[in-house]
């Protein structure tokens, strides 16, 4: 019986506040001119802030390293591998020397050493303590925000914190803590990519987009910063410098928030882009598949996505509904290719689990003749790959039908559905050709020609079906007097009996 053949192959964050507290009204020293004295004021606003609030951005800094390193000894303890960022976070410390390595850390590890404790627990206390260290260092960072070392430590807060919201599905939480990272350091096209990726996750296919398309922008804005220093710096070095690996994704992925935005010609062009960068032959011909899938009618992505829902459907065994939608979406296609495969995908449904084979037999028929009509649309069908599917599908159906006649007793019926499977080019004709020459036993002229067709092509047959029309053949041909070639096959018919009697001692 028949089965059916699926086709197939994903902004800026709030500005922080400001201080609570004004600047101190500037004081004139003894020899400045109180013009020059407002202007350099006006200048350190950008530079630097008060020793006092220097200070206090150092303490807020300290206490907010302290509770990210007891939030990562916790996070370990949880033997987490897969948090690389670690080992970068203990580099980031010994590079900028650690602070306050004091006794609130060392009494946390202590406890975590001899009592152990619950993991869910332990995440929560590791969390509560990352979250802890957020807030410091954004304090540090309002009170004084030129101060590298605690922008480094906000940043690694922030990272750690999306990836931790990513590995328990928290999108909206990493996606803000990735727009806040971006924010810090523009020249990152790795976080564009990342945050692009959690809004595709999240069915945000505009913001995804736009994040796609400025990873690449970085990207490609960035590359002359990564050609070696001994390389000359022309236009062959920094496209040699370029991430290949990462601007296939985003162009890919650019494609992608198109086709769910349903923008069938902007995603045809980012496909048309994406094509030369693939990786490898694999890469390619998932972007050449999505080409096709988006033109199956005409680029109207929306039936696209219905057909492919329908198949789900029917792979689910909703027979009678993924049809009643089939029928549904043929009279809205554009594209008369995509209009055959849905009848031929109906016909498979109604024909396998609807019990409406007849009805199966004239649909596909009708697919079935359009290739076969005349030479344009036989050339047709040369492109069409679904054309010897259509004919496979059809030679099993009408073989089928006239093996049940032949149990039904309807011998008539029978010849006529094994003689119409023999009139399309399917791969399994032998067996046709071999009812119909045992149909044909009275007729030895006809028995003969069916038979020679059949063994034609052996591979198609078992051996016992090989053994049979060898039978028929050498029958015939004593009928008609030929018996040289008569012999030819009664040898070859004795040749196979014996080899298989071999085989089975």
């Amino acid at each position: 019986m028949l089965s059916a053949l699926v086709l197939l192959p994903h902004c800026a964050g709030s500005k922080p506040a400001r201080p609570a507290f004004g600047p101190p009204a500037p004081t004139v020293a003894a020899g400045l001119d109180s013009a020059v004295v407002a202007r350099s004021d006006a200048l350190a606003e950008s530079l630097f802030v008060s020793w006092e609030r220097q200070e206090a951005a150092q303490l807020q800094r300290q206490t907010g390293q302290q509770q990210q390193e007891i939030s990562d000894a916790l996070w370990q303890a949880l033997g987490n591998a897969a948090d690389s960022s670690m080992a970068a976070t203990a580099d980031t410390v010994q590079a900028i020397g650690k602070f306050n390595q004091g006794a609130q850390q060392l009494l946390a590890l202590q406890q975590l050493q001899q009592t152990g404790g619950d993991p869910v627990q332990l995440r929560a206390r590791s969390q509560a303590h990352l979250d802890s260290a957020r807030i410091y260092f954004e304090a540090a960072i309002r009170l004084n925000p030129f101060d590298a070392n605690t922008r480094l430590w906000l940043a690694r807060v922030y990272q750690l914190l999306a990836e931790r919201f990513l590995a328990d599905t928290r999108l909206p939480e990493a996606a803000l803590m990735l727009r806040r990272l971006i924010r810090m350091d523009r020249g990152q096209h790795g976080l564009h990519g990342r945050l692009g990726e959690v809004y595709l996750r999240m069915n945000q296919w505009a913001p995804a987009k736009e994040q796609f398309s400025q990873a690449e922008f970085v990207l490609r804005e960035t590359a002359e910063f990564q050609v070696p220093e001994a390389a000359a710096l022309n236009d062959s070095t920094i496209a040699a410098a370029l991430d290949s690996a990462a601007l296939f994704l985003y162009v890919y992925y650019q494609a992608e928030s198109d086709i769910r935005l349903q923008r069938a010609d902007s995603a045809l062009a980012n496909l048309e882009r994406a094509l030369p960068l693939a990786r490898n032959g694999e890469d390619g011909a998932t972007v050449r598949r999505t080409i096709d899938w988006i033109n199956w009618d005409d680029g109207n992505i929306r039936n696209a996505e219905y057909r492919d829902r329908l198949i789900e459907l029917a792979d689910a065994q909703q027979y009678a509904e993924a049809a009643a939608g089939f029928a549904r979406l043929k009279d809205g296609l554009k594209n008369p290719r995509a209009a055959r495969e849905i009848d031929w995908r109906l016909a498979l449904l109604e024909y396998s689990h609807l019990g409406r084979e007849a009805q199966a037999l004239e649909r596909l028929s009708a697919v079935v003749r359009y290739y076969l009509n005349d030479s344009l649309q036989t050339a047709t069908a040369a492109v069409d790959t679904m054309s010897e599917t259509y004919f496979n599908s059809f030679g099993t159906m009408c073989h089928n039908q006239g093996v049940q006649a032949l149990k039904d007793k309807k011998l008539r019926r029978a010849l006529a559905y094994f003689t119409q499977s023999t009139e399309v080019p399917w791969p399994q004709q032998a067996k046709s050709y071999l009812e119909i020459a045992r149909l044909s036993v009275n007729n030895p002229a006809k028995a003969v020609d069916a038979a020679g067709k059949a063994l034609a092509t052996p591979e198609q047959l078992d051996g016992r079906e090989q053994q049979d029309a060898l039978r028929v053949m050498v029958g015939g041909l004593k009928r008609l007097g030929r018996f040289d070639e008569a012999k030819e096959y009664y040898r070859r018919y004795r040749q196979q009996v014996q080899e298989k009697e071999s085989q089975s001692e």
